[in-house]
Formats: C-alpha cells, structure tokens, sequence
C-alpha cells in the first residue's frame, strides 16, 4: 500500500522521503485534508500529468486560457499567432494557486520585452 504524509508533515522531512523513494521504489503521496495533491516517487516511476491548463497574462490584460503540453519555466518561449502575424514572449514568472477543494490554476505572466513582429 502507498505510503502518505500530510503536506505540512511532510515538509520537515521532505529530504527522508524522497531517499526513501529513491532506495526502494515506493511512491509516497502527500495529501492535505486527506486528499492527494503531490506524489513522490523514483523520477523514472512518477510520470507528470500529460497536458496542462493555463491563462497567459499578458502586459496589456488580454489574458488568454490554454492548454499546454507541460507546465513552462521562465525563459520559456511562448509564440502566440494574431491577426496580424507571430508574437513572441518570454515566460518571466509561473505561479500556481491551490485551492481547499484540491484544484490548482497555473498563470504564466510573460515579458513584453521580448515581442516581435
């Protein structure tokens, strides 16, 4: 059977149980209020969620929500096409806001400094 730690427990001993993971395969999950939020397992075991939901928030607040093959790291590029041709950006800052009820929002905010066309 899984193993599971609540989150804020977890927290301490965040560096025990990924070596327990790593040493003997089991994957352990991390719940809050007794759901699971986070798994931690072997990298070769624990395969991240295929696709993910995301709002871009551009500098001139015409936010736009899509669907991306993974979550993007700063510096990422994100090409967007418009009417008018290519626009190019720079992911410069991810964040993630969990809710109680266990769903998460990823917003993107891009840099307008790396615009083009």
């Amino acid at each position: 059977m899984e193993k599971s730690y609540g989150i804020e427990a977890a927290r301490a001993q965040l560096g025990d149980i990924a070596d327990h993971a790593r040493t003997t395969g089991e994957t352990i999950a991390l719940t809050r209020h007794g759901r699971t939020v986070a798994v931690i397992g072997p990298a070769d075991v624990v395969a991240p969620r295929q696709g993910v939901s995301a709002t871009l928030l551009f500098p001139r607040n015409d936010d736009q929500i899509v669907y991306l093959p993974g979550v993007p790291h700063p510096g990422d590029p994100i090409i967007r096409s418009t009417e008018i041709g290519e626009e190019r950006w720079t992911v410069s800052k991810v964040e993630w806001y969990l809710r109680d009820d266990g769903h998460a929002s990823l917003f993107l905010h891009l840099d307008p400094r790396r615009t083009e066309k």
